[in-house]
């Protein structure tokens, strides 16, 4: 077998390989319909992030978000107007005080719940953006929620 053959069948071997692993990441992940806020993260996931007027989880330095009364269109346009800006980010559920998200990563196909509601007597914000598998997101939820908040503003 000549040095290009070669090449060309190591290259094929890691395409099967990478899509191979593609699907099976797609089939073991949880396929949540979440029609309220999750639960808190646990205190100590690594791969949660979470945004509150408690102080939420992972969120240092981040204040928490709430909407006056009677901004809340105002608010929910801007929570869809930053979905349809992010790449891979489909709704899965939308209503007058939530919004429910899958995020995908690009190169290996992880999906991220992300999560956001409203309570309509206080406007208090809550944000949860967390790994559907893995042990740890490697700071992506926490960055994303610094992002979303910062649009949100």
């Amino acid at each position: 077998m000549s040095l290009g053959e070669r090449v060309r069948t190591a290259a094929v071997l890691g395409a099967v390989a990478f899509l191979a692993l593609r699907v099976l990441i797609t089939l073991a992940s949880p396929h949540p319909l979440l029609l309220e806020m999750p639960e808190a993260c646990a205190a100590s996931s690594e791969n949660c992030a979470r945004l509150d007027g408690a102080g939420g989880h992972r969120m240092d330095g981040v204040l928490p978000l709430a909407v006056p009364y009677g901004g809340e269109d105002d608010f929910w346009a801007k929570v869809d107007a930053w979905a349809e800006a992010e790449p891979r980010v489909t709704l899965l559920h939308k209503d007058s005080e939530f919004r429910h998200y899958a995020v995908q990563t690009e190169l290996w196909g992880f999906v991220d719940d992300v999560t956001v509601s409203v309570n309509p007597t206080t406007g208090e914000v809550v944000m949860q953006s967390s790994s559907r598998v893995g042990l740890s997101d490697l700071g992506v939820n926490p960055e994303r929620l610094t992002t979303m908040a910062d649009a949100l503003r």
